[in-house]
């Protein structure tokens, strides 16, 4: 299901005409200059959300001569003049959509372009860019081979990097309220006050807060433009990753201060909407059903609908999605479960997570004996997991989701599985359905007794074992050692 939906939301992005530059239509001639090209399709794609698509094609004529032109312009952004998976470059096409490319494709790196004045700075910037990163080399290999020492490599990269940002300052006054001005300026970290007033106790975090909260002022998010260029789109991904804590708590916050502000644009807005709730549902990391529940619910599944482009029957499936999750989530309290033993006496879930003394940690675990994979988990979770932990504080709250009595009877007897807590609910009373995912099994969820709280769920054994080994044995052993120290 996660999938289905991650595949819809990428083919929902494809539908929007922004930043276009008018009605005169685009011209991108191509004249490659070297031998053997004659004849060739050249391809014209463009980058949208990290990904690339195919926009257009044209044939080389006899001479090399060929060009990409249609009546509507194009959306304004990066894009690739493509001949094969070895042979291609980068052209920004910005308001004037009237380029001249001189190619040799033995020398992509010098490429010549005229015509449209952003298209020309966008050129002249590459290959100053390329200048610099060999002068930077040639620096670094000196420091390298003790031809100059680390005082004059530092200095001269700061000279390299002031000759960098000199030239994308002018190119950027040059090309005042166009694209690319915004591109280069996008290019550009924010800068973080040093803070030198704060005490060294508060500085590192404020720097880090301050960062957080300006990451993206260098980006218009309601700028569709940015959609179509390559580094944008992995910018958000690495914040996202590798800048906040992983915490759906965190990130959810910082999802919806993303969105909010690409709210301005309908296509900015819809693309970064899908980016957010997909780093959700495609994340690994126990917990992140939390995110991408919360920012459904907020953006998807609200009334009115924001996410006005969604399809009907996919916001139907999503809405379906949420309701497994809704009340299960890692840290959410654990919903009691009213269930009947085999000789029909009631036994709750709350009976063992409220004996704080006895339990410290219970696990509701869902199967059917039907499932090759419960066939598989049970006696591990029994015979390796559960006998090396029970005495220390661990628990099984053990449901049979089927109605089947002599079914659940000669799982219960073949696998020994006697000294667990075993119920079922025939009558379908309790509605664990609802509030514990059973759809797919084995389900497991444990419940810290301490706090009542789900601390993970839908994990293997071994992840369930190391979380005991952590919990029951080794930080019982690290606090009475310091409390030993401290005697």
């Amino acid at each position: 299901m996660m999938k289905k939906f991650f595949t819809c939301i990428l083919l929902a992005l494809a539908s929007f005409s922004s930043f276009a530059a008018d009605s005169k239509g685009y011209n991108i001639k191509l004249n490659v200059t070297n031998p053997g090209m004659q004849n060739q399709k050249v391809y014209l794609a463009f980058y949208f959300n990290g990904k690339t698509y195919s926009k257009d094609t044209t044939t080389l004529n006899n001479k090399g001569v060929g060009a990409f032109t249609k009546k509507t312009p194009l959306d304004q952004g990066i894009y690739i003049v493509y001949f094969d998976a070895n042979k291609f470059f980068d052209v920004l096409v910005g308001a004037d959509q009237n380029i001249e490319l001189k190619i040799d494709t033995t020398k992509l790196d010098k490429v010549v372009v005229s015509g449209a004045k952003e298209s020309v700075g966008f050129q002249n910037l590459v290959n100053f860019m390329g200048t610099q990163r060999e002068k930077s080399k040639e620096v670094a290999l000196k420091f390298k081979d003790k031809k100059i020492d680390s005082t004059t490599n530092a200095k001269r990269q700061d000279e390299i990097a002031a000759e960098v940002e000199q030239f994308q300052k002018k190119l950027m006054d040059d090309n005042k309220g166009l694209w690319l001005e915004a591109f280069i300026k996008g290019t550009i970290p924010v800068e973080v006050p040093a803070m030198d007033e704060l005490p060294d106790s508060t500085r590192a975090y404020s720097r880090y807060m301050y960062k957080k909260k300006h990451y993206f002022d260098n980006v218009n998010l309601s700028d569709a433009r940015f959609l179509r260029c390559p580094y944008f789109p992995s910018n958000v991904d690495a914040y996202m990753k590798n800048f906040l804590l992983q915490h759906p708590d965190t990130l959810y916050e910082a999802a919806v201060q993303l969105i909010e502000k690409s709210r301005f644009n309908k296509e900015t807005f819809q693309t970064m909407c899908s980016k957010m709730i997909n780093y959700g549902l495609t994340s690994n990391q126990m917990g992140m059903d939390a995110l991408w529940c919360k920012l459904a619910q907020k953006y998807y599944l609200g009334n009115p609908r924001q996410a006005t482009w969604a399809d009907s029957a996919w916001v139907e499936d999503l809405r379906k999605e949420v309701k497994k999750v809704r009340y299960n989530l890692v840290g959410m309290e654990a919903r009691d479960l009213r269930m009947k033993d085999a000789e029909g006496k009631p036994s709750n879930l709350s009976d063992l997570t409220r004996n704080k003394d006895k339990n410290k940690f219970v696990l509701a675990y869902f199967f059917e004996p039907t499932c090759g994979h419960c066939r598989k988990t049970t006696p591990i979770l029994h015979d390796s997991v559960y006998s090396k932990y029970h005495d220390l504080g661990f628990e099984v709250f053990c449901v049979y989701t089927q109605t089947d009595k002599a079914e659940w009877q000669e799982f219960v007897e073949k696998h020994k599985l006697q000294d667990w807590v075993n119920v079922w609910d025939p009558d379908r009373e309790s509605y664990f359905w609802e509030f514990y995912d059973a759809s797919v099994t084995p389900g497991i969820y444990l419940i810290e007794s301490k706090t009542g709280k789900i601390i993970a769920k839908k994990i293997d054994m071994p992840t369930l074992g190391m979380i005991l080994e952590e919990e029951l044995i080794k930080r019982p052993e690290a606090e009475a050692k310091k409390a030993a120290d401290k005697k």
